[in-house]
């Protein structure tokens, strides 16, 4: 079975629900975005590592909302375009896609381009799994955290979901309801309070001081931080 986390844009339900049960049956983690702004704000939470987009979205040329996610994100990018061979794949490679694929490639020629890319895609996001701290590291392939005096703590699935979600922008305030939709996979709306849980969680797992934390912060009525000081922010290849 296969892993990644692809996220399918296109305002059509019926061609996401195809692209959905055709990677699923693949083994890769499935999230539909049908807007535009939908997709930008589940690309900017990190948690994805492949987008397809359709040029059916938003009645939009696809080219235009690839230059936005590419200046947002690293994610990969295959679009599904009608001209896939021709101008139309010169526009999307210039605008910042991996791949431009034709809306009516045989499926194996999809599946086999996206799992080109997701190679491609680990074979440099893997290697860079540990992130070290001031005293303590978060391993994010083997779900830990690593604390002083050989003290290890494990994640939960809800607890590592927020704390990637997190440390994939570090410094950057996000949103409770955006973050609660990344674990819950919902719109968020019921989730804010078992967030707070979670986060109060990761504090006794992390903090030095969860009373007074220094990396997972609150942004007052909004969301949440994860601060990384100076000589902290670079992961370190293992």
């Amino acid at each position: 079975m296969n892993t990644g986390r692809v996220l399918v844009a296109s305002c059509g339900a019926k061609r996401r629900n195809e692209l959905r049960s055709l990677l699923e049956l693949e083994g890769y983690e499935v999230i539909e975005a049908a807007r535009s702004e939908q997709a930008i704000a589940e690309v900017s939470l990190g948690r994805h590592h492949l987008l397809l987009l359709d040029s059916g979205l938003d009645a939009n040329e696809p080219y235009e909302l690839c230059r936005v996610i590419r200046a947002k994100s690293e994610v990969g990018i295959i679009i599904l375009n009608q001209d896939a061979t021709g101008q139309g794949r010169i526009d999307a490679l210039n605008s910042g896609a991996d791949d431009c694929v034709a809306e009516s490639c045989a499926i194996p020629e999809l599946l086999a381009r996206v799992r080109a890319l997701l190679r491609r895609i680990f074979l440099t996001r893997d290697e860079r799994y540990q992130i070290f701290l001031h005293d303590r590291a978060i391993d994010l392939k083997a779900h830990k955290i690593k604390g002083p005096i050989g003290r290890v703590e494990n994640l939960t699935p809800k607890e590592f979901l927020v704390l990637e979600c997190l440390v994939a922008q570090p410094n950057k305030p996000l949103a409770h309801r955006n973050l609660a939709r990344a674990v819950w996979q919902r719109d968020g709306r019921g989730e804010v309070e078992y967030l707070r849980i979670v986060i109060k969680q990761l504090r006794r797992k992390l903090e030095p001081d969860p009373a007074r934390p220094r990396y997972i912060l609150t942004e007052h009525s909004f969301g949440y931080r994860f601060q990384m000081h100076a000589r902290e922010s670079q992961p370190i290849l293992c």
